[in-house]
């Protein structure tokens, strides 16, 4: 499917979750690094078949996001910002995903 129009609309999905998993945005940017990270379930199924329709293993691809996120490899930019901005986005994300895997407890009951 690479290489026709609807590849290209494939790999824009794959794209906008990418940049919304960098977005400063929460509401846009958790969903997006579940949807690119999920082992297993129904976001993974999903990813693992678009990936799927552009001849990619979307299980790859979550590993290098994982390994991104936890700062063991880059996150690339998809577009033209500055480093500086670029290095924010990846912090943030680096914070995103701290507290996907490590949920804060909740607050203890004032009654």
């Amino acid at each position: 499917m690479t290489g026709t129009p609807e590849g290209a609309f494939v790999a824009s999905i794959i794209s906008q979750a990418y940049s919304d998993m960098l977005s400063p945005n929460d509401d846009n940017a958790y969903p997006a690094i579940t949807f690119l990270t999920a082992p297993n379930g129904r976001h993974a199924r999903w990813r693992n078949e678009l990936f799927g329709l552009l001849g990619l293993d979307g299980d790859i691809a979550a590993q290098r996001i994982v390994k991104g996120l936890e700062g063991n490899a880059d996150l690339h930019p998809l577009t033209l910002e500055t480093s500086e901005q670029h290095a924010a986005q990846v912090a943030t994300a680096h914070k995103r995903w701290q507290h996907l895997k490590h949920p804060h407890a909740p607050p203890a009951s004032s009654v």
